[in-house]
């Protein structure tokens, strides 16, 4: 089930569950806070693994359950957090990869070039395909090493 959506079921009976959890704990002890995303990730998560493929419903709300009790909680959102960093890290090396492929050796200063243009890149968060970052890098290699800007970017795409 882990590139699987969660069944409709399952995630209806999370909801419930979620909710619970959320008015439970608005003290706000979490940072950053508790949210129904956050939490919700964090459970799927754990309930998507490999291992716990095959399960039926009633064992996965189960499981979540005993996941998300008090004393659960804070090791659930450290493990969830680490994943996101992790995963977040290995995306920024790919798109470093990516800037440092399209910009030209020769450049004059290039680091600086890649550095300001990894900055620009932050802006368009929803840009993560290959083809997207590519047409970001040149369009701003196009406007002499300036950013640009979202309209423009629009218009380009």
């Amino acid at each position: 089930m882990r590139d699987e959506k969660a069944p409709a079921l399952l995630r209806q009976r999370l909801t419930v569950l979620f909710k619970e959890i959320l008015a439970l704990n608005m003290a706000g002890e979490f940072h950053p806070p508790l949210n129904f995303n956050r939490l919700s990730g964090a459970v799927y998560h754990e309930l998507l693994r490999e291992e716990n493929r095959g399960r039926s419903v009633d064992e996965l709300v189960d499981l979540a359950v005993h996941i998300t009790r008090d004393g659960n909680l804070a090791a659930l959102f450290a493990q969830y957090d680490a994943c996101l960093k992790q995963r977040g890290d290995r995306t920024s090396q790919q798109i470093l990869g990516i800037v440092k492929h399209t910009i030209p050796i020769e450049m004059e200063n290039r680091d600086q070039v890649i550095a300001d243009t990894m900055n620009m890149l932050k802006r368009f968060r929803l840009v993560r395909g290959i083809a997207g970052i590519k047409i970001l890098v040149q369009a701003r290699l196009d406007n002499h090493n300036q950013d640009v800007d979202e309209l423009d970017f629009m218009h380009l795409t």
